[in-house]
């Protein structure tokens, strides 16, 4: 499968203290599938945020919120209370069960 997978912003730039909302969109057919959002670390590694479990239901998991929209094809994911030390690379996911998980990095400023 090509990158274009899993698309969204190059970079998003956020004030401190302000929320943060990053949408990236998917692949018809990957509705069921666990999307996720994290920061790459060391080789394969990926801190993980936010997870869902492949259903519509928003997810939080401290500062961040995670949400699916299977019509749309898009998932978003929300930091609020944005701090310096949240600006890098983060990856909006799609997990596969046997395959690396599609992927998309963005740059938070």
């Amino acid at each position: 499968t090509g990158s274009w997978a899993v698309t969204g912003p190059a970079q998003v730039t956020a004030e401190q203290g302000s929320s943060l909302t990053v949408s990236c969109s998917y692949e018809p057919g990957y509705e069921l599938h666990s999307k996720y959002w994290c920061r790459p670390g060391f080789l394969w590694f990926c801190f993980t945020f936010a997870q869902t479990n492949g259903s519509e239901v928003t997810v939080t998991q401290g500062r961040v919120s995670i949400r699916d929209n299977h019509t749309t094809h898009s998932f978003t994911v929300t930091l609020d209370n944005v701090l310096p030390g949240d600006a890098g690379w983060y990856s909006c996911r799609v997990r596969r069960r046997l395959w690396f998980s599609l992927r998309h990095t963005v740059e938070v400023m």
